[in-house]
């Protein structure tokens, strides 16, 4: 079947008030610090070690632990309807991508279509790790596809770590599952989808790819209770199969990798990027790079590298761009499409 013609607006991001550098990351930890003092050294060395070879720098977190994941998620898409001329009121179906929530019922969708004063609409969330946001876009499409009366789509997410992320790092042990952590940010994003194109640029999605690997579903967790781990060696591992799956979905619409102007993808960290543009055989210049701006943000990197392209980039119509994130479980989607103004 034919993907259905719908194009993706310009992303809205938000951010949090307080931007955290490495260094503030380093003394929180060792504020909570109350292990061997003889280890501690080995533990910041560590620490820094694994800042510097992925190029983190900054990351975005929210102060305030009264902040609901929905108003977050509504700081973006405010400014998504206002950027795209769309009046919520027209809104036929609203996706949260959100790994952060505060309940498990009903889905965060509804908190947000409802303070949107949507009544009635289809809403729901999709919990797809990193991906959620991606596979958001995709069921979208689908549903503008086989519902008739379906024309306007809002896909958004709001990622807050609390609990989440560990700064009680005591050991060398702990420090190998919960470093990743630490290069976690948050952020809000939102976008908009549609059967006709939006003013001011946007993106004609043209195909989509996914692809699960479970086996691999232990390797990197955010449980109810406890805190964020993730064992990071055995999971960029699977890096290997990335190239390949943005491979395949490219090759759906008869491009290959060098034809392709813009890639944006997920930010695990710099050189995990790198290494997927390498695989691909395409200059490092392809790809946007935001890691070290805000971090891994979870189901909202795609966005705010979407949002920095346009920022850094002449993106002009006809410009071809793959969007692609992988994320835990071991999970991967891709999307392809044209730049039209």
């Amino acid at each position: 079947m034919a993907y259905p013609e719908v194009y993706l607006s310009r992303p809205a991001i938000a951010l949090p008030p307080d931007r955290l550098d490495n260094d503030e990351v380093i003394r929180r930890i060792r504020q909570n610090f109350k292990g061997d003092e003889a280890v501690w050294p080995m533990i910041e060395a560590g620490i820094r070690r694994v800042f510097e070879v992925s190029n983190s720098q900054y990351r975005y977190l929210e102060p305030d632990t009264t902040v609901r994941v929905a108003d977050f998620a509504l700081r973006a898409v405010n400014e998504a309807l206002e950027t795209s001329g769309v009046d919520a009121k027209d809104l036929d179906l609203v996706i949260n991508g959100s790994i952060a929530r505060e309940y498990f019922e009903p889905a965060t969708a509804m908190e947000i279509a409802g303070k949107l004063g949507l009544d009635p609409v289809h809403a729901f969330d999709v919990t797809s790790a990193c991906l959620g946001q991606l596979e958001g876009i995709q069921i979208a499409a689908a549903f503008l596809s086989m519902r008739e009366d379906f024309d306007t789509a809002l896909v958004c997410s709001g990622e807050l770590t609390r609990s989440f992320l560990a700064y009680d790092i005591q050991t060398p042990t702990e420090l190998v599952y919960k470093v990743a952590g630490l290069t976690i940010g948050n952020a809000a994003a939102a976008w908009l989808l549609r059967r006709t194109p939006f003013e001011g640029g946007c993106l004609r999605v043209l195909t989509g790819q996914t692809m699960s690997l479970p086996t691999n579903w232990h390797l990197c967790s955010t449980p109810i209770d406890g805190s964020f781990t993730s064992f990071s060696s055995d999971l960029f591992k699977l890096n290997v199969h990335c190239a390949p799956e943005i491979r395949r979905c490219i090759e759906k619409v008869g491009w290959t990798p060098d034809q392709v102007d813009h890639y944006v993808f997920h930010q695990p960290s710099k050189n995990m990027v790198d290494k997927v543009l390498s695989d691909l055989g395409v200059p490092q210049d392809r790809g946007t790079h935001t890691f070290h701006l805000y971090a891994n943000t979870a189901s909202t990197t795609v966005p705010i590298a979407m949002h920095q392209t346009l920022l850094e980039r002449d993106v002009k119509p006809g410009d071809k761009l793959v969007l692609s994130s992988a994320a835990a479980g071991f999970s991967m989607a891709t999307l392809a499409g044209e730049w039209v103004a």
